[in-house]
């Protein structure tokens, strides 16, 4: 799919060859970072990566998962085997955004940002200009790990090189698809049993059990307060449902890419159109939680908690709280022309910068080595799972799993971890396998219900990719409008504010407003993406 970035020439003499005589701040940078002379102080393999310590300035965001960066088991080790001590700015998760924005107009730039805090349309604008650096040199000649991943998945080269040629963010690369599906078919079995009644096998079955979920009392407390089909939100519960009428979301989209690569918003499709009359029919028999287009993640847990929910696409049983004995995986549902579908897939490696050296670092060839190490098994390891022996242990079958004092902390799992690393929230660079990720998933329902989803994931599955910011600019001028209006329309059609008999009207509006050429646009991406593979 993506392009090779080896280079098999030495950078300045491709500058001179190919005619680049424009000392932009762009160019300038490559040809500072890909000198064949070795900083005296840095070590070209093995640790300690520079044999006097340096101080570097890290920017990352502080998930409410995580605990004090500085505090890190991870940063503790690292700075003990690479000889490098790390500053941190860390701001919440709530006020990363500003603060990114505010470091970056000010101009007191940190070595390198970290976590995904620069947006994809901030990466190119801001390498463009100079103030992140190309890391194409650098990764030649000091990322062995990233280098021979890049040659082996070049799709992955693809997606973060920018449109003028460069690469200014490094990426997270995991061989692990179970991570990529956010959500699962989750019935209540209990129910199920309850009603008399099997797992439903397509949409028309479907229905007939949220019946009966909604006439049987399977909560058992004589009251008309089950709730058959719910999720977090309504676009989630879309989502749920979508794959039934054979719709995808690709390339970040509400969108289909068949086998040709030819890609197609759906937003008017006849089969869109029957899944929001299927959708208004639950909705209006009170088969679909009267509180969808309302709902916080608060409220929809409670629900859960509290036993009143039948049918809904979650992570995993464990969600449920102590009714999680009672949730179960099915296999995704046919639609009624046949579609099985389950469109819950995500590109895991997809979204943001993950690891971005600015202009300020005076030691980027050190701070690509500790870039690199992190696509290392060892620095993965260390990553993910800590140190042997503190925080995981080998198992009988010479797998690795957290240690039990870790697994079952008074604390919770999730902040135990987030005191020692920062996965917790995503965002890591890096490249992790099942090696490095199954440990958290011990004891989860994730790998079993993965199992039943697998075979009827979408075959082809892209992140949009990088964007000049001029095209990133059109493509958001339309995105914003469009989603705004097939959002509110949706909600109007499900409830029934809006008569199916409007629907040309609907689709006219979706043309004036220029779905066909945002429709161009993304086939322009993929296009692209595609040829960069090549």
């Amino acid at each position: 799919m993506k392009k090779n970035l080896l280079l098999t020439v030495p950078v300045a003499l491709v500058l001179v060859i190919s005619g680049c005589a424009d000392k932009s701040a762009s160019q300038e940078g490559t040809a500072t970072t890909t000198a064949s002379v070795i900083p005296a102080n840095v070590n070209e393999t093995g640790l300690p990566i520079v044999k006097e310590k340096v101080t570097l300035k890290g920017f990352a965001r502080k998930d409410p998962q995580l605990g004090e960066y500085s505090q890190m088991l991870l940063w503790k080790e690292l700075e003990e085997k690479a000889n490098i001590h790390i500053e941190w700015d860390t701001p919440s998760l709530q006020n990363a955004v500003e603060r990114v924005n505010l470091v970056l107009a000010s101009g007191e730039l940190p070595d390198f940002f970290i976590k995904g805090v620069i947006k994809d349309a901030d990466i190119t604008k801001y390498g463009s200009t100079g103030v992140f650096i190309p890391l194409e040199g650098l990764i030649e000649k000091y990322a062995p790990n990233l280098r021979e991943l890049l040659k082996k998945k070049p799709e992955v080269k693809a997606a973060i090189t920018s449109p003028d040629g460069h690469i200014y963010s490094l990426p997270r690369i995991v061989d692990y698809d179970l991570l990529g599906v956010p959500r699962f078919p989750m019935l209540n079995i209990k129910w199920l049993d309850k009603v008399g009644a099997q797992a439903p096998k397509d949409s028309n079955e479907l229905y007939s059990l949220l019946k009966l979920f909604k006439e049987k009392d399977p909560n058992g407390n004589s009251k008309n307060d089950e709730i058959p089909y719910t999720a977090h939100t309504i676009d989630w519960a879309m989502r749920g449902l979508e794959g039934m009428y054979g719709l995808q979301r690709n390339l970040d989209y509400k969108l289909n890419i068949d086998d040709n690569n030819k890609v197609h918003i759906w937003y008017a499709d006849e089969k869109y159109k029957e899944l929001l009359q299927y959708t208004s029919k639950l909705y209006k028999e009170g088969l679909l939680d009267k509180d969808i287009f309302t709902q916080t993640d608060q409220v929809y847990f409670a629900k859960l908690a509290d036993n009143k929910v039948g049918f809904t696409p979650l992570l995993q049983a464990q969600n449920a709280g102590k009714f999680a004995g009672d949730y179960s995986g099915i296999t995704p549902l046919k639609g009624p022309h046949g579609d099985q579908l389950w469109n819950l897939k995500q590109d895991v490696n997809a979204n943001g910068g993950k690891a971005i050296i600015t202009k300020a670092n005076k030691n980027p060839e050190a701070t690509m080595r500790m870039f690199d190490y992190f696509y290392g098994d060892e620095g993965a390891t260390l990553l993910y799972l800590g140190k042997e022996g503190v925080t995981y242990e080998k198992r009988e079958n010479g797998s690795l799993g957290y240690k039990k004092e870790i697994l079952n902390s008074q604390r919770g799992l999730t902040v135990e971890l987030g005191s020692m690393t920062i996965w917790q929230g995503g965002g890591e660079f890096g490249y992790y396998t099942d090696k490095h990720l199954s440990p958290m998933l011990e004891g989860s329902t994730r790998p079993k219900d993965f199992k039943l989803v697998q075979p009827f994931l979408p075959k082809k599955q892209y992140a949009l990719p990088l964007l000049s910011k001029e095209k990133q600019d059109q493509m958001n001028a339309i995105r914003t409008d469009l989603d705004t209006y097939t959002d509110e329309m949706r909600a109007k059609f499900i409830s029934g504010d809006q008569s199916f008999a409007e629907w040309d009207a609907y689709v006219a509006t979706l043309k004036k407003m220029g779905v066909d050429k945002l429709e161009k646009m993304f086939q322009e991406s993929l296009d692209g993406l595609l040829k960069g593979g090549k």
